[in-house]
């Protein structure tokens, strides 16, 4: 769960927000993994974020920061939040952060990073369609699987088009992506279902391990098809992914 601060909130209304959130946060069950999206640390509002956090010291899930443009954005909230050990998702939503995705990607405090589609297509003045963004998206997935991060999908934001959220959902999967953020919780099962390997899927992959190991790392054929390292990687991922699930 992401409690945002930025977008969904009026400028006239980010103080009363804030506190409310830093309630919310101080008593939140642990059972809950509630992150926090703040505003852009470039922004007074994402400066007053930050020192309130600084100063409450909660223990949010994450803490998402938008409108990251340079590794710095990210070092300011980090060094700022260093007694809490924040665990930063840095939005990439502009061409100057795609631009810098690399850096800010191998920050040692970030875990994985947002696409945000709605305000990249906002600024290449396209809609969210698929061609328009496929570039942003090919380079994200390639930036984060070299930096060892997961990468998370912008929302579909028609929540009651259940075929194109499950579509939209398995053609990031196809080019490399992690996830997918949720606007509504109706939408949780189905990307969950997307990113979660079948049941087959994880016994093919084992299978691929045994005979790769039973080969002591060389090249193997099964069932016809040669066994070599970029399949048994790709496998590995397939049994790792099902675990964490």
């Amino acid at each position: 769960m992401i409690i945002d601060l930025e977008d969904a909130v009026l400028p006239e209304e980010k103080q009363a927000a804030r506190a409310a959130t830093l309630g919310f946060l101080a008593v939140t069950p642990d059972r809950y993994r509630t992150g926090l999206r703040v505003n852009s640390p470039r922004t007074a509002s994402g400066c007053a974020d930050i020192a309130a956090l600084a100063e409450a010291a909660p223990d949010p899930a994450f803490i998402m920061v938008p409108k990251v443009e340079h590794v710095v954005d990210i070092e300011i909230v980090a060094e700022a939040l260093s007694a809490l050990s924040p665990r930063l998702i840095p939005v990439i939503e502009t061409g100057r952060g795609l631009e810098a995705a690399d850096a800010i990607l191998r920050h040692a405090s970030v875990r994985s990073a947002l696409f945000g589609g709605a305000d990249f297509s906002a600024e290449l003045g396209t809609g969210l369609d698929w061609e328009a963004l496929v570039y942003a998206r090919g380079r994200l997935a390639s930036l984060s699987s070299s930096a060892g991060r997961d990468i998370i999908d912008v929302p579909y934001l028609d929540v009651k088009n259940e075929d194109g959220l499950r579509a939209e959902t398995e053609r990031v999967r196809a080019i490399g992506f992690d996830g997918k953020a949720c606007i509504h919780p109706s939408q949780v099962a189905v990307v969950n279902a997307v990113f979660t390997p079948t049941g087959a899927q994880v016994s093919a992959a084992e299978k691929v391990l045994r005979a790769f190991e039973e080969a002591k790392g060389g090249a193997v054929l099964l069932e016809g098809k040669l066994i070599d390292r970029p399949v048994v990687l790709a496998a590995e991922r397939t049994v790792a992914k099902a675990r964490k699930g």
